[in-house]
């Protein structure tokens, strides 16, 4: 399952359109690697759900109310009953073409914080923040000996994913599409090189621009 930057934005406008602005009711673990919250806005319960999966990380609405796993009260899980349930949903934004979402939550007695879902592969991760972006918990630790660069543990600052070094799709032109096209080995896939040098372009989203281009 290909979850790319372009799906993220689709999902943060739909989340923003439907939710902002409403409490959140329950916060509930519907799995290991998977979280899910009741929000109640417009009149109506809305499920978000949100997985770090390495295969099926990803994060939107549900159709239906979700169905919890046995409530085991993970330190994560606590710490979302104390900051996010009974809070506000007060924003949703996504870093420029990276495949993660920042929700920010404003409770009535332990203030701002926000939750940070990132679907990256195997690299995917939910993170829980205070007011200045250090970290309470997650829902898989990183140390040092994992990761030098990010290390993702309690009472550690929040520190982004390293920048990519592709171009930005809103910076592209005819000749920059050229340039990735020609950067490439001989016979190697035009949709690897589409990978490989534009930011938030997934392996799905590549080879449906190939098609659509050579049809």
């Amino acid at each position: 399952m290909y979850v790319d930057a372009f799906t993220i934005a689709a999902v943060a406008d739909e989340v923003r359109m439907t939710t902002l602005g409403g409490r959140v009711q329950e916060v509930m673990v519907v799995d290991s690697l998977s979280l899910g919250f009741e929000i109640y806005a417009l009149g109506r319960r809305h499920y978000l759900l949100m997985s770090a999966d390495p295969r099926l990380a990803r994060v939107h609405l549900a159709q239906g109310r979700l169905r919890r796993c046995v409530d085991v009260a993970t330190p994560l899980l606590l710490l979302l009953r104390k900051w996010v349930r009974g809070a506000r949903f007060m924003s949703i934004e996504q870093p420029p073409f990276e495949r993660i979402l920042r929700l920010r939550f404003e409770h009535p007695e332990q203030g701002v914080c926000a939750l940070l879902i990132e679907c990256m592969g195997r690299h995917s991760n939910i993170v829980l923040l205070d007011a200045n972006d250090t970290i309470l918990e997650c829902i898989k630790r990183v140390g040092a000996d994992v990761n030098r660069y990010r290390v993702t543990l309690p009472k550690q600052p929040y520190v982004s994913p390293p920048p990519q070094e592709k171009w930005p799709p809103d910076q592209l032109t005819e000749l920059r599409v050229r340039e990735v096209i020609a950067a490439g080995k001989p016979g190697e896939p035009a949709w690897k090189l589409l990978v490989r040098g534009i930011q938030g372009v997934s392996p799905l989203l590549a080879r449906e621009i190939c098609h659509r281009a050579w049809d």
